[in-house]
């Protein structure tokens, strides 16, 4: 029985009682008291010893109302409103899909099994453990689901439970083979897929029940990459290769209609993983920004492969560099959009085959994070450590859902690190070796 269903039955008896003819108990007390005494003669009231001008017009008194009527409003009003704000209080606010949240729980990997903190220096608490290891958090857009990658025990198996480990259920057996990646719907209801079914990479939509759509039809392009366009997650953002091996970007309707391709048609000589790689929506859902492949020429004449970053509008027009880095050997790429929209975080790093120096002294190549203005209009500005491997320091990162943190993971030296993007200062965090994620909540 639902809260509903007892305040209804509440509702009802209370109606039932106060209806209900009744002859109250102590009346007949009254009649024994009363049946003694005489009327009370008519000259002991007041007003016939006053002088009364029977021309004058007496306010207009409003009849009585009846008090049982009156008593069973005042009743009634009083169980809806309660009702009213039970069921209020009862409704968990969530935060929007995009743009600036409070700051949840954080979710981790530590050992095989998946664990939240109420902030990043509070304990931590278990919540998937179990046959298989378990990684990958990711919190949906609402905060009320946590997904996850199990492993060991045959295919991958992309999980979705509460965020206390309850009501785990399958969404997806992924090859151990092949690209994958996946991307929840802004309502937080189901989850764009990219893996391959029977050797070929395929874009499907599955429901929280783990029901899968039918795949969508890309005209023929071979999906690399999917995203959702903010905020409502009209469109689907797909990144893809053609027969021909050009890379390209398209939008298209979830349900297949109406694809657009950009028609930038790009190959690299990095191939087609990193070919129009790490494509990300702003906030408002009017820009792209992506990685895209130059060639440009270092101050010793040589020509150089350089990574920067590139906004595009959403309808595919106005393609335009960023301000990249001023030594063409110093890599810019893998744009993140702060939740305010106002910043762009990316990562910076230096091939190992190549030497920066500053004045006569060479820098061991790094990997490491920076940010710029989210327009492109001015060079990133560096914030937290420099990770020594330069391409190997396998750098990913995320914002807190209240911008004021990012975390950063080193791959190459299993470590994570908490950073302050305004000043750039960090912290080492020791209670995970992966990347965390952060559950958005309404503020």
């Amino acid at each position: 029985m639902t809260d509903f269903d007892q305040l209804d039955r509440r509702i009802v008896t209370a109606l039932d009682e106060i209806a209900l003819p009744q002859r109250p108990a102590y009346l007949d007390d009254v009649f024994r008291q009363t049946a003694r005494m005489a009327q009370r003669p008519r000259w002991t009231f007041l007003e016939r010893w006053l002088p009364v001008d029977t021309v004058t017009q007496r306010p207009v008194s409003l009849p009585r109302l009846p008090v049982r009527p009156l008593i069973l409003l005042v009743i009634l009003a009083a169980l809806i409103a309660a009702a009213t704000l039970a069921f209020v209080g009862s409704q968990r606010h969530v935060p929007a899909p995009f743009g600036p949240a409070a700051n949840g729980l954080v979710a981790y990997t530590s050992g095989n099994d998946l664990y939240v903190r109420d902030t990043l220096s509070g304990a931590g608490r278990l919540v998937v453990t179990g046959q298989g290891s378990h990684s990958f958090p990711s919190f949906s857009p609402d905060g009320r689901w946590l997904a996850y990658v199990t492993r060991g025990l045959g295919p991958d198996q992309f999980m979705v439970a509460r965020t206390d480990g309850s009501g785990s259920r399958l969404m997806a057996i992924i090859p151990a083979t092949g690209n994958a990646q996946a991307a929840w719907r802004p309502d937080s209801q189901a989850i764009a897929f990219v893996y391959a079914v029977g050797g070929n990479p395929q874009l499907l939509i599955t429901g929280l029940d783990g029901v899968h759509g039918p795949a969508i039809d890309l005209r023929g392009l071979i999906p690399w990459d999917v995203s959702w366009e903010p905020p409502t997650g009209g469109r689907l953002l797909v990144r893809g290769e053609s027969v021909i091996g050009h890379m390209d970007l398209v939008t298209l309707a979830p349900d297949g209609s109406d694809l657009k391709a950009f028609s930038l048609n790009r190959t690299s000589d990095f191939g087609s993983k990193y070919t129009l790689s790490g494509p990300t929506w702003s906030p408002d859902g009017k820009t792209i920004a992506f990685n895209s492949i130059e060639e440009v020429k270092g101050a010793d004449g040589k020509p150089y492969s350089h990574f920067r970053v590139h906004l595009i509008a959403a309808d595919g027009t106005n393609e335009r560099a960023t301000s990249g880095p001023s030594d063409p050997k110093v890599q810019e790429g893998w744009p993140l959009y702060s939740p305010d929209g106002r910043w762009i975080l990316l990562h910076h790093w230096v091939f190992k085959g190549d030497a920066v120096f500053q004045g006569n002294r060479q820098v061991v190549p790094n990997g490491w994070l920076a940010i710029m203005p989210a327009d492109g209009s001015a060079p990133a500005r560096d914030i937290g450590p420099m990770i020594p491997g330069g391409e190997d320091s396998d750098i990913t990162k995320i914002w807190s859902p209240d911008g004021t943190r990012v975390l950063m993971q080193a791959g190459n030296l299993q470590q994570v690190y908490s950073i302050d993007p305004t000043t750039g200062a960090y912290e080492r965090l020791d209670w995970t070796s992966d990347l965390p994620d952060w559950q958005r909540v309404a503020p």
